[in-house]
């Protein structure tokens, strides 16, 4: 039967007032019908599925790879899927039907073969690597193609180029911006793979000349996609970006509301969208930029975590460049190391920015050893940083403090028996958090009673041990007069715009002190500020990461970066209790080149990235001896290739999370088609391989 004689069952709702009508599957995916009257046959990716799965494709419909279709899995609902193949080998068994969306979206042959490269370059499945691929509310961004192609065909597409009124207000160009700006714009005019490394120092106006480059792109008629790491970078970065240019900047990511996130996504499908600017995920979006630009490569957030698989942005903006063409423009103060070693090695082209695009110096950098600091007991701030932050805010100016802990106490301790006080489902201190009147756990974020009696031994007394970022900011109050103190942690950051309402106080002036956790390291522009201080700024140090002096730098180097990127006078307070530390020597230095010089020589002779491919492997179980047994047959199996090297097992730095045991497996080698080759049967079998026992696997 026809497909199109079924579009009377296609049910539209009725639309709310300002809603989307919501289109649904037709009937004629439930039936079931004999191959042998079917000519036409489709694979399907269905996001998490354990399998691909083949449908028949109905008389007359235009379905091709790429196409979004209805499907119906067994006896669940009707849902989305992906096509990936269309072709007329007959299967051996009864088929159901695969109808087209109403919408006729089809992805691009660039999009399939991105999804296809990410899911088998980090072993993992295309049904699971369309999970990431695809946001939550696909199918109502769907509905809203679909509603849109109905009506009035909205926006300008790029072929007509886009209308610019250029910003005049924006400082010229410094003689180093220019520099920079002319090999960029250089790259624009040439094909294939092209990769920059913009390394400047913090304030160094690497912002500007991406402002440049963009409006050299669109009047090349190209497309451009800019990624932050962090959601709180987006508002700011955007409002640049469309008063510069005067045209709509698309902004996607997860902490949008549901109108916004609809609005950006539509924009990307219906082919409206010249500039993109997001977070990590947005490189996952059916947007076919040229030229793409991650700013703060360095950051950890353009590494996916959870759910699989883990890609990581830059690794796939290279890719989409090399297979597709595209200018690839990695900007940093602090450059991981590979890419560094890259653009040293002549892989990518490096520029520099070696001065702050204001003249203003670097800030005066002042390291305090809290071993030799007397004064109270629990006392957060030493008399430097109190004295200075008085003075700051005393003078008009403002200033960020940073602790990288969350809660108001780190452990809280039996006075009897001297027993921490751990979470019942995962193995980590509980954390006093006094928002809240309650213990935290931070993995699971389950609460305890404050008074909850010892577990060891019964006893009801305790004490508090350790200040956190909630504890400092009652010390600031108390200590320093006329202090506007507002807080950016995650406790202080969940609602939707939070992030962006607490940065435009701040920019405002509505507060004189910004107190945060790691997120207020990461790119922020504020002219007010003229003092730094961290408190704690050891704290990143001794975690079994072979990155942690690594991540220390950047963090110590970007949050003094904050300070006098106006008018100068800036100055940086570090609280530490190992002074001597190279990582802090080299942060007062702001000596880059010297930390990066002393870290890869240090993972040179230890074998870590960039001098091979290091790939984790963390496995989980409740079970604990069965868990043990798994290992134990994995570690046997990795040990028979001899291209690798296998490390541990060893437990996680958190052994129990939830309830779930885990162990992990390290392997070090230069040929990660070897481990592919191993991890893959185990990996993506449509069953686990060991029932009861999760297996994830992350590259670096």
């Amino acid at each position: 039967m026809h497909f199109y004689a079924y579009l009377h069952t296609i049910t539209i709702f009725a639309p709310v007032a300002k809603r989307i009508p919501k289109t649904s599957a037709p009937e004629m995916v439930k039936e079931r019908c004999n191959s042998a009257l079917v000519s036409l046959f489709c694979e399907v990716y269905i996001p998490l599925a354990p399998s691909v799965f083949t449908y028949g494709v109905p008389e007359n419909a235009n379905i091709t790879r790429g196409s979004v279709v209805w499907v119906q899995l067994a006896r669940r609902k009707p849902m989305l899927a992906l096509v990936s193949r269309v072709h007329s080998e007959k299967p051996a068994f009864d088929v159901r039907y695969a109808c087209p969306h109403e919408s006729g979206y089809v992805f691009s042959e660039r999009y399939m073969e991105s999804l296809e490269w990410v899911a088998k370059y980090y072993v993992s499945t295309p049904m699971r690597a369309l999970n990431v691929f695809w946001p939550a509310d696909f199918d109502k961004y769907l509905d809203a193609l679909f509603a849109e192609k109905k009506a009035e065909p909205r926006g300008e597409a790029l072929s007509n180029g886009p209308e610019m009124a250029v910003c005049s207000d924006l400082p010229p160009l410094t003689d180093e911006q220019k520099t920079a700006l002319a090999s960029l714009v250089e790259d624009l005019d040439r094909t294939g793979f092209r990769g920059t490394l913009l390394h400047g120092v913090t304030g160094s106006g690497k912002t500007r000349v991406y402002q440049e480059l963009v409006r050299e792109a669109l009047a090349r008629k190209k497309r451009v996609l800019i990624l932050v790491p962090e959601i709180g970078l987006t508002p700011q970065t955007a409002a640049r970006f469309a008063d510069y240019l005067n045209i709509p900047v698309v902004v996607l990511h997860s902490a949008l509301s549901a109108p916004k996130k609809r609005e950006g996504y539509l924009s990307v499908l219906d082919g409206s969208a010249n500039v993109v600017l997001g977070t990590r995920s947005a490189i996952l979006s059916p947007f076919e930029f040229d030229v793409v630009i991650l700013d703060e490569e360095h950051d950890s957030s353009f590494k996916q975590q959870d759910p699989a698989p883990r890609y990581h942005t830059r690794d796939l903006a290279f890719h989409l460049a090399q297979k597709h063409g595209a200018l690839v423009v990695l900007g940093s103060a602090t450059p991981c190391l590979e890419t560094y070693r890259n653009a040293k090695a002549g892989n990518l082209k490096l520029l520099t920015l070696k001065n702050r695009a204001t003249a203003a110096p670097l800030p005066d950098v002042t390291v305090v050893d809290m071993g030799k600091v007397r004064q109270q007991k629990g006392v957060l701030m030493s008399p430097a940083l109190r004295e200075a932050l008085s003075d700051c805010i005393a003078g008009g100016d403002q200033a960020i403090i940073l602790m990288n802990r969350r809660g108001y106490s780190k452990i809280r301790v039996c006075t009897k028996c001297g027993e921490t006080l751990y979470c019942r489902h995962c193995h980590i201190p509980l954390v006093y958090h006094k928002q809240y009147h309650a213990l935290m756990c931070h993995y699971c974020a389950a609460l305890y009673p404050l008074d909850m009696p010892c577990p060891s031994c019964g006893a009801e007394t305790y004490e508090f041990v350790g200040g956190a970022i909630e504890k400092l900011e009652e010390e600031i109050h108390e200590w320093v007069a006329d202090a506007k103190v507002i807080r950016m942690d995650r406790d202080t950051t969940q609602n939707v715009g939070s992030v962006e309402k607490i940065l435009t106080s701040f920019r405002n002036r509505e507060y004189n002190i910004l107190l945060g956790t790691q997120m207020v390291a990461k790119g922020h522009d504020f002219p007010g500020v003229k003092l730094v201080g961290v408190v704690g700024a050891d704290s990143g140090l001794g975690i079994p990461d072979f990155r942690s002096s690594e991540r220390l730098y950047q963090l110590l180097s970007q949050t003094a970066g904050r300070a006098g990127r106006a008018g100068g006078g800036g100055r940086v307070f570090i609280q530490t209790l190992n002074p001597t530390e190279p990582v802090m020597q080299y942060a007062i230095r702001h000596d880059f080149e010297g930390f990066a010089d002393l870290e890869s020589s240090n993972r040179e002779m230890a074998f870590y990235p960039p001098f091979c491919k290091l790939v984790e492997i963390s496995c989980g179980a409740r079970d604990e001896d069965l868990l043990r047994d798994t290992v134990k047959r994995l570690e046997e199996i990795l040990r028979k290739e001899s291209s690798m090297t296998v490390l541990g097992p060893v437990d996680a730095f958190v052994p129990k999370v939830q309830n779930v045991f885990w162990v992990k497996l390290y392997i070090k080698t230069q040929n990660l088609s070897a481990v592919r080759k191993v991890l893959a049967p185990i990996l993506n079998a449509a069953k686990p391989w060991v029932p009861g026992v999760e297996i994830k696997t992350e590259f670096e």
